[in-house]
């Protein structure tokens, strides 16, 4: 395995790959370090072409005389206009295009600078997301720990699928308690159905937290298509290629904000129902509940 770069040329190599798609005009890269040869440059890079940087990394194994490995994307960023003060006209935000280049290493170090125009600004913090996340798993690193239980997953399933039933089309809103429970996840295969029958919000927030300790993160993983969230299933290959943690983000990621599910309950069921969601959710996110 080849040695990781010193921080120090670490940086210097981010910079260095900054400058050239700069220069060359190209808006996406994957960015490699080769071997730390005494002379010549080891950093090579390959445009992305339109594609996302998870469609190249999703699953790649780097190879072992690879020490760092990076990407560099193209976007739009936000700023105050002017720089003016935090009131009036001129604090509305102005998009502007950035573009954000990062390398990490096998040592776990991490370097990136944000490029706005003609000037550069170090990362002021390592790197996060599924992006990142992709990176290090292709490093084989680990990447940061998940939330300590799925129980936010599963509450964010069920407003999403609340929501969608309710933004269906006129009339196809749940109108009832028991209907609004048996959407939860707790009430499906996964929590066993209650054969009891449906359980009061109070009942409904335990049985989800016992679906939450009898399915952590990593059982999850290993049978990747319980998880019900938007988009297409995760192969089990590739849910083994991830960890716990990107495992987690990975599919958070695919679900709307919890602000903006709450917000569309609120909105869509009648008030009573929707008080009785953010009581369950409460339990997931106490602060919803106050």
């Amino acid at each position: 395995m080849s040695r990781s770069p010193a921080p120090a040329r670490l940086a210097s190599l981010v910079l260095a790959a900054d400058r050239e798609l700069h220069a060359a005009g190209v808006d996406g890269a994957v960015l490699r370090v080769g071997p730390l040869a005494p002379a010549g440059s080891p950093l090579a890079w390959f445009p992305l072409e339109g594609a996302h940087p998870l469609d190249v990394l999703l699953g790649f194994t780097a190879p072992a005389h690879w020490p760092a490995l990076g990407v560099s994307c193209a976007g739009r960023g936000r700023v105050l206009a002017g720089g003016g003060p935090p009131t009036g006209p001129a604090a509305r935000p102005v998009a502007e295009p950035v573009r954000v280049t990062v390398l990490l290493d096998r040592a776990g170090a991490a370097a990136g600078v944000v490029r706005r125009g003609d000037r550069t600004t170090p990362l002021a913090d390592p790197p996060q997301g599924t992006v990142a996340d992709a990176c290090r798993r292709a490093l084989g690193l680990p990447t940061a720990p998940p939330p300590p239980s799925t129980l936010g997953l599963w509450t964010l399933v069920w407003l999403d699928r609340l929501v969608e039933r309710a933004a269906t089309g006129p009339g196809t809103a749940p109108g009832s308690w028991p209907e609004v429970a048996r959407l939860h996840p707790a009430a499906g295969p996964a929590g066993g159905h209650h054969p009891g029958g449906v359980p009061d919000p109070a009942g409904l927030a335990a049985a989800a937290a016992a679906l939450a300790e009898a399915w952590p993160w990593h059982r999850l993983r290993a049978e990747p298509t319980l998880a019900d969230v938007p988009g297409p299933p995760v192969p089990e290959a590739l849910a083994a290629w991830m960890d716990d943690g990107m495992w987690a983000r990975w599919l958070l990621a695919r679900l709307p904000a919890r602000a903006d599910l709450l917000a569309a309950v609120h909105a869509l069921l009648r008030p009573d129902l929707a008080a009785a969601v953010a009581a369950v959710a409460g339990a997931a996110w106490p602060e919803v509940a106050g």
